[in-house]
This record gives C-alpha cells, sequence and structure tokens, in this order.
C-alpha cells in the first residue's frame, strides 16, 4: 500500500487504513470496521456512543477503534469522512440510520428503493476496466470454474448458465458429493477461476483462494465491501453493495454484475460466440425444449 493511499487527502485512506487492519482487530472491533466499510457515512451522522449500538459493540470498542485506526479522537476520524464526502465520492455519502428514516415513505418502496442504491454505490465503487479485463479472460481461459459456497453458490451457478452461451468447458463447484480438488488439482495459469463470495463465506472459500493462487491460477472474485482477507488471493476483485433494508442482503448488483460481465465476454468473443449461441438454440428448438406458445 502507498504512501499516498494512506494519506489522509487520498479520498478512500480511511477504508484502506480499516482494511490494513482488519486482520489484527479482536471481534469488538471488527462489527465496527463491517460497519462503516458499508455505512461510512454512519461516522458523521452518529456519535461514538451510537455507532457503537448501531454495530452490537460499546463505546470502548469504538476509542480502541480510532486509535488502532491511527487517529487521534472519534471527531479527527470525522474529519476524515467529511473531506472522502467533499470530493463527491458517493460510498461516503451512506448511512444506515438514514435508511431507517426512508422506510417511513413505506416498506415496498424502501425496499426497491435500497436495491437502486445498492446498484448506484456499486457503480461507483466499480472499475469498469476491471469488469472487461474479467470479460476477455472468460473469453480465452482454456477451461473456467465457477466456484461459490452458501447462498454464493447459487450466483456461481448463474455465472456458469450465462457464460456456457457463449463458450464451452465451463463447471460449477462445489457440486454434490463431490470433493472441490477432485475437479480443481489440475487448473493452471491458463484456466480462470470465477469465484463468489458474498458476506458470511465459508472458510474453505478463503483456503481454497489461497491454495489456487499458489498454483498460480488467475482468480475473478466477486464479493462485497466488507471482504478484507480474501481479496488478497484474487486477480480481480469487484466488490459489491449488499445490504438491504431487511433481514437479508440485497443482491441486485451482483446479478447485474454478472449479467454485464457475461454480456461483454459474448461481445468479445465475436463470430463464434455468436454461433454457438445460434447452434444452442437450433438445437433446443429440435428438442422442443422450450414452450414457443407461451
Amino acid at each position: 500500500m502507498s504512501d499516498n493511499e494512506m494519506n489522509p487527502l487520498h479520498p478512500r485512506a480511511f477504508e484502506r487504513r480499516i482494511k490494513a487492519a482488519y486482520e489484527s482487530m479482536p471481534g469488538s472491533e471488527r462489527v465496527l470496521a463491517d460497519r462503516v466499510l458499508e455505512y461510512p457515512g454512519d461516522v458523521i451522522v452518529c456519535s461514538a456512543t451510537e455507532l457503537a449500538e448501531l454495530a452490537g459493540s460499546s463505546k470502548a470498542a469504538v476509542t480502541r477503534f480510532v486509535k488502532r485506526l491511527g487517529y487521534n479522537d472519534f471527531r479527527d476520524m470525522q474529519k476524515e469522512i467529511r473531506h472522502a464526502q467533499s470530493t463527491g465520492d458517493p460510498i461516503f455519502l451512506t448511512s444506515g440510520r438514514k435508511k431507517d428514516e426512508a422506510e417511513k415513505t413505506g416498506l415496498l418502496a424502501a425496499h426497491f428503493e435500497q436495491d437502486i442504491d445498492c446498484m448506484r454505490q456499486t457503480l461507483a465503487n466499480i472499475d469498469e476496466e476491471t469488469a472487461l479485463a474479467v470479460a476477455e479472460k472468460i473469453v480465452s481461459a482454456k477451461r473456467i470454474v465457477c466456484l461459490g459456497f452458501r447462498n454464493s453458490h447459487f450466483f456461481a451457478a448463474y455465472a456458469r448458465r450465462l457464460m456456457i452461451n457463449t463458450r464451452p468447458q465451463v463447471s460449477v463447484l462445489p457440486s454434490a458429493g463431490q470433493m472441490l480438488m477432485e475437479d480443481m488439482s489440475d487448473l493452471g495459469e491458463d484456466d480462470l477461476v470465477f469465484a463468489i463470495g458474498l458476506r458470511r463465506r465459508a472458510r474453505a472459500l478463503g483456503e481454497t483462494m489461497a491454495l489456487l493462487q499458489r498454483q498460480n491460477v488467475p482468480i475473478a472474485y466477486l464479493t462485497d465491501r466488507r471482504a478484507v482477507s480474501t481479496t488478497k488471493y484474487a486477480t480481480w476483485t469487484l466488490a459489491c453493495h449488499v445490504r438491504g433494508t431487511s433481514l437479508f442482503d440485497s443482491y441486485a448488483s451482483v446479478i447485474s454484475l454478472i449479467n454485464f460481465i457475461c454480456t461483454q465476454a459474448n461481445e468479445i468473443g465475436g463470430k463464434p460466440a455468436r454461433q454457438r449461441l445460434v447452434r444452442i438454440e437450433e438445437m433446443m428448438d429440435l428438442l422442443g425444449e422450450l414452450d414457443s406458445s407461451n
């Protein structure tokens, strides 16, 4: 991490301070880190006591957290967030407290507004060149494994479903009743692992990514803004904003980003990719797999 990135005048210095210290934090401080990584605007609209309550921590933990990040006090940390807001970075305008107020307009309306907000914040946080680099690798890779555990497995399967319309040799793991390395042990630098790791990640994800990195396997990692330790294993990292208004996370930006990457891969694939899609459609028609009357 460069000195410039840690400079208080750098818009993302606050975020980088947290990620640099995250692994050394006790649990009481990690819950604070998780909260402010997702809702940095809470640092401005809350007192230290209120922030502790929102995160389920304590005021003493906030004090230790602030000191660990290198600030003199809570107001010093607020000052840096205000600077980040003044640069126009929308990530630092995000506040969970404001979300609670929005719910007064109606639960369904607030739910959809938060989904839209998640997509806006994801757009602000994602580098388009990185997304396009992943799309190019999807086309050029010898084989692709879409990897995901728990909820992330669904998105890995969705990514695989889109990718096979562009190219062959795409699988989704883990498969039922199988050991991971039975299917991944021979992956190498010409292949691609498209890993999905959304919050409440399985321990096996980081361990698998670390092993693959040592084998020089390129890893495209689609994750959320809380991810810290697992990102160091990825070749490309794309972090979505996923916090919704309800008990469950919002995955609107995750689906949209996968759709974009796979669509771009099909465009990059050119004539062979289009011809493959045409053949698939023709074969489905011959077998009558789709109901054309409805």
